[in-house]
């Protein structure tokens, strides 16, 4: 039970990830152009929520699931390690950068923001790398 409950928990978050960095950015972008930061405002804090449900989720799945011989400590650790370095680098989008990118939207200083920017798609591109190490990870055993 334990290992379906991580298993869709993680898959969940992949999809997130993967349908609002490569589906809803650009279209969000393309189609709303300049006025995109009104709605990203808006749905930036729920993807961050989402992806922090999933991942205790997972978290909590890996750990507290019975001891078996089919989850030893070792294989916990292998399946719990990409989770918690997502869980990281959500946490602090939601928690450092997100704020500092919405003080600095439209300020004078567009190379801070352009900078903020770069960090910020730096750790969804490793939390999208972890989780699907993650999910080969419950896929390899």
């Amino acid at each position: 039970m334990g290992r379906f409950v991580f298993a869709t928990a993680v898959g969940v978050w992949l999809g997130t990830v993967v349908s609002f960095s490569f589906v809803m950015l650009p279209t969000i972008h393309a189609v709303l152009e300049g006025r995109a930061s009104a709605l990203l405002d808006q749905l930036f804090p729920r993807y961050y929520i989402i992806g922090l449900l999933c991942g205790l989720t997972a978290l909590a799945a890996v750990s507290l699931a019975p001891s078996s011989p089919l989850l030893s400590f070792s294989e916990r650790v292998r399946l719990a390690f990409p989770v918690a370095v997502g869980l990281l680098c959500t946490l602090i989008g939601q928690q450092v950068l997100l704020p500092r990118l919405q003080r600095e939207r439209g300020g004078a200083n567009q190379a801070s923001f352009a900078r903020l920017h770069q960090v910020s798609a730096a750790l969804n591109s490793t939390t999208l790398a972890m989780l699907v190490l993650a999910v080969a990870a419950v896929a390899t055993r």
